[in-house]
């Protein structure tokens, strides 16, 4: 996996995602008890990255020699729906040191 480039496109859509949850939960953030601020975010969070990735079908799982599925968009989603930073450790463990 020396060329990573195919990473560019989860991790924009990872960075759209966490750009807009900040966004659109600003405005309702106030009435969002400490309990159920972090269910809200990562629910919101894995919805809007299925969505997006079934939408532009993006599928990480075909980098790895899988053919392309709905699964493997879901699956995708489901990392970026956690967000930049996340995708970015995610990808530093499979990059050599």
């Amino acid at each position: 996996m020396e060329n990573l480039g195919f990473l560019a496109i989860p991790i924009l859509l990872a960075w759209l995602v966490e750009a807009l949850l900040e966004y659109v939960l600003g405005i309702w953030w106030a009435p969002l008890s400490d309990a159920v601020r972090p269910k809200v975010i990562m629910a919101a969070g894995l919805l809007v990255g299925v969505v997006l990735c079934i939408c532009f079908e993006v599928d990480l799982l075909t980098q790895f020699g899988l053919p392309a599925s709905i699964i493997g968009q879901i699956l995708t989603g489901a990392l970026v729906g956690r967000g930049a930073e996340y995708l970015h450790q995610f990808v530093n463990r499979l990059t050599p040191k």
